[in-house]
């Protein structure tokens, strides 16, 4: 009997990765707290977008502010990613999804808010991290991750969950972590990593080599080497935005205390510290980036 033998060759080749397509034009505009839309011009994905910035006092329901998302979301999207449950990143995404048409993109703590805020499960899609998701046109990975260590380190908020017969409106202490994720976002050849609350898994991140890096910044202090070890394992991406730097307790585009605008020049500092290639820029609100 002759074996037929399939030369190595073919077969590396049908293994290897697809060459990465030709980079058009993308731009990043801030939203304030840990909030972003990347857009291709037909493309929309919404991160974190948390536009309504009620009042938040014990007790008090929160709720969606529909005049602020109708004056400052898309008309249209396709994509919510929400990082972890919590109020300043979960509370807008379902009423933005409902008005937009973007599906909503979390853990299952967020997907049960989302449903009970009347989502339709087509627009859902619960994720517990490591998936590398295909949409039209553009792609998604899901990086397990961290919240930042709140409380000095004493508030492990993971389980703090969502559950699925939660009724609506419920306080701010209601929206519970649910677990964290970061999001890797290619689109238009561009690769844009979003990290929403000050914490990573290390070995998650090696490897990754994001064009631009949107790393939040507040509470980094609480975590080992934050910055240095963030910009090894990411090879020191060639552009960082800072995150989640503003009091999402205030309206939006409330000028910057001074102990926020030091703390945001010492973590440029930091980067050039360990990556001196790097250029770090602070977002303005509303005023698109261009990639």
């Amino acid at each position: 009997m002759r074996l037929l033998h399939v030369a190595p060759l073919v077969l590396l080749a049908a293994c290897a990765s697809p060459a990465p397509g030709a980079r058009t034009a993308v731009t990043l505009t801030h939203l304030g707290v840990a909030g972003w839309l990347l857009s291709d011009g037909t493309r929309s994905v919404l991160v974190d977008p948390h536009l309504s910035r009620p009042a938040l006092g014990d007790g008090v329901p929160a709720l969606p502010d529909e005049q602020a998302i109708a004056r400052l979301a898309p008309a249209r999207a396709d994509l919510i990613l929400v990082g972890h449950s919590h109020v300043d990143h979960a509370l807008d995404a379902p009423a933005i999804a409902l008005r937009t048409g973007a599906q909503v993109l979390g853990s299952l703590s967020t997907a049960n808010l989302a449903r009970a805020s009347g989502v339709p499960a087509a627009q859902i899609i619960p994720v517990q991290g490591g998936e590398d998701y295909a949409f039209d046109g553009f792609s998604v990975r899901v990086i397990p991750a961290l919240h930042g260590a709140l409380d000095d380190k004493h508030t492990c908020g993971a389980g703090e969950f969502i559950a699925r017969d939660v009724v609506l409106p419920m306080p701010m202490q209601g929206y519970g972590e649910g677990g964290t994720f970061h999001y890797l976002v290619r689109l238009g050849g561009h690769e844009v990593l979003f990290i929403g609350s000050a914490n990573f898994i290390e070995r998650e991140l090696q490897g990754l080599r994001p064009d631009v890096a949107v790393v939040a910044t507040g509470l980094r202090d609480e975590i080992h080497d934050y910055t240095r070890r963030l910009m090894g394992a990411l090879g020191a991406p060639p552009l960082v935005l800072a995150n989640h730097f503003d009091d999402w307790r205030a309206p939006l585009g409330t000028p910057l205390s001074a102990g926020r605008l030091a703390d945001l020049q010492a973590f440029a500092r930091e980067v050039r510290a360990c990556a001196p290639a790097t250029r770090v820029l602070v977002p303005v609100p509303l005023q698109p980036i261009g990639l």
